[in-house]
């Protein structure tokens, strides 16, 4: 056995053992890591800086630093939140989740034609989804991408398959049509910066490269496009819960204009991330491809 997959394998048995703790401790180590992220100069910090300079232009300088401060602190929880999600109790997330429309994905599911479950890349995703797919009838299927540690990937897949049957590769169009054929909802996050079958939309007024295959998907195979957000708030005794929003499905992908379709979602997600600016992943590199040129609104950072 290579000293990576030992390494790994360690690391992931900590990360279980860990999981066995009360939530409300996870949150508060999240909370920590969060404080680390923005207390220790590093480069994931000065993207996010750099996005909400971007998004926020109206904000004032006081006002982007206690942004960007709730969002590293958020993302440290995010973390937590994310391996809670693979190997945490169930029913100690399920409990904390409040749903509301999930009968529109039910309602897909009885016409027997699959559906897309489309959001944004927020910070209980991960989470949220495991009470999701705990909750419908039919649990839905995972589109992400490859983790660059192929020996966490198997751990992680093996997880996630625990909740949701089956992860597809975010490049693998193929499965994505088998698994709507085969009447399941699958998850779809068409928000983070697309090297390939692309076209520049402005997200927060700022050119981004927005990824085109979910506007044909949806127009080739007229499943419903259903969008769902899931936020981390708080109930009247302080104690941390989640909502769960299911809207009513998309229309927007039936018309012959990508880019107008393509604007409304991500006018959509705005909308959305608006509600809870320090919840979204800034840290990612969003504008990435620019018009001007790979790299251009990150250079120097």
């Amino acid at each position: 056995m290579s000293f990576k997959r030992t390494k790994t394998n360690f690391i992931v048995a900590l990360a279980k053992l860990l999981m066995k703790l009360p939530l409300s401790f996870i949150l508060a180590l999240g909370y920590f890591v969060g404080w680390l992220f923005w207390l220790i100069p590093n480069k994931r910090k000065k993207i996010a800086h750099r996005n909400i300079e971007l998004c926020f232009p109206d904000l004032s300088f006081k006002d982007r630093k206690k942004l960007l401060k709730q969002n590293l602190i958020s993302n440290g929880k995010g973390l937590l939140e994310t391996i809670y999600a693979y190997w945490g109790n169930t029913e100690k997330i399920t409990e904390r989740v409040e749903f509301s429309g999930l009968d529109v994905i039910e309602k897909a599911h009885s016409e027997g034609n699959g559906c897309l479950l489309i959001s944004c890349h927020l910070h209980p995703m991960e989470l949220v989804i495991r009470a999701i797919n705990t909750t419908l009838s039919k649990p839905g299927h995972m589109l992400a991408r490859q983790h660059n540690n192929k020996i966490f990937e198997e751990h992680v897949d093996i997880a996630r398959r625990t909740h949701s049957e089956k992860t597809i590769d975010k490049k693998d169009m193929k499965n994505v049509l088998k698994s709507l054929k085969n009447n399941y909802p699958v998850y779809f996050f068409p928000d983070q910066n697309f090297s390939y079958q692309f076209e520049y939309i402005d997200f927060f007024g700022v050119p981004a490269a927005t990824v085109t295959g979910l506007a044909r998907l949806a127009k080739s195979t007229n499943v419903p496009v259903i969008p769902w957000f899931g936020f981390r708030g708080k109930n009247s005794s302080g104690k941390t819960i989640y909502h769960v929003d299911v809207l009513p499905p998309l229309d927007i992908f039936q018309g012959d204009d990508i880019k107008e379709n393509l604007l409304k979602l991500n006018q959509l997600f705005e909308q959305q991330i608006k509600k809870h600016p320090e919840q979204y992943l800034w840290v990612h590199r969003r504008f990435k491809n620019h018009p001007k040129g790979r790299n251009y609104l990150y250079k120097n950072l």
